[in-house]
C-alpha cells in the first residue's frame, strides 16, 4: 500500500549491489586481504642439508681413522693358537689345563708309548704358570676301559708351583694297545687327559 516499507522476515535481507549514477564514485568497499601462507619446505631442506653433511663428515673421518691394532703386532695369544711355550714337541702331545683344586694352570705334553711286552713306558712334561699342582697319573685302555696306575718311573707323583716344570716317566703294565692318559690331583680328581697311541 502507499506510504508502507516492505519488511522482510529475513533479519540479513540481501538486497542487489547499488549502482552508481553516472558521474559518482563507485561506493567504497574494504578491500578483502589475501591470508598469507608461508610453506616451510625451505627451512625443511636447509635442516635435512645440515644433517646429511654432518653424516658425511662423521662417516669420512670414522673411514680414515687408523685400526685399533694399527702398527702393532699380533701376537700368540688369539684365541685357539697355541703360544710358543705351550707348544708340544715334535712327536709330543700336549694340553693347556687347569686344575680349580689347587687354582694352579699349566701345560702337560705326553710323548710317544714305548712298549716292551705289556709293559709301556711314557715320558711326559708338566709346566705350571700359576699356583700349585700336586699330581698324579692313571691310564684307562680304550677297548675295555679297563683303569690302571703307575708302577713306576719318576713321575708317578710329585709337587710343580707357578713358574715350575717338571719331566720324568710313567710306566704303566697292561695290555698292548691305545690308551687315555689323565693328568690327575693327588686325590686322583681327573684334570686333563691325552690319548697315547698304541
Amino acid at each position: 500500500m502507499p506510504g508502507q516499507r516492505y519488511q522482510s522476515d529475513d533479519p540479513n535481507p540481501t538486497y542487489p549491489a547499488r549502482v552508481p549514477a553516472p558521474g559518482q564514485p563507485a561506493p567504497s568497499v574494504a578491500p578483502v586481504a589475501a591470508q598469507r601462507y608461508r610453506s616451510g619446505a625451505p627451512v625443511l631442506a636447509i635442516v635435512i642439508g645440515v644433517v646429511v653433511l654432518a653424516l658425511a663428515v662423521v662417516l669420512v673421518w670414522a673411514g680414515t681413522r687408523p685400526a685399533p691394532n694399527a702398527g702393532k703386532t699380533p701376537t700368540n695369544s688369539a684365541a685357539g693358537a697355541p703360544t710358543p711355550e705351550n707348544t708340544p714337541s715334535p712327536g709330543w702331545s700336549g694340553i693347556e689345563f687347569t686344575a680349580p683344586t689347587y687354582g694352579a694352570t699349566g701345560y702337560w705334553q705326553v710323548g710317544p708309548p714305548q712298549w716292551t711286552g705289556d709293559t709301556v713306558t711314557v715320558s711326559t712334561t708338566l709346566a705350571i704358570d700359576q699356583g700349585t699342582m700336586k699330581f698324579t697319573f692313571f691310564t684307562l685302555e680304550n677297548a675295555t676301559s679297563d683303569y690302571y696306575t703307575p708302577i713306576g718311573g719318576s713321575m708317578m707323583s710329585g709337587t710343580v708351583d707357578a713358574g715350575g716344570t717338571q719331566t720324568g716317566t710313567l710306566v704303566f703294565q697292561m695290555p698292548d694297545g691305545e690308551f687315555t692318559l689323565y693328568l690327575a690331583t693327588a686325590r686322583g680328581s681327573q684334570v686333563a687327559a691325552l690319548l697315547v697311541q698304541g
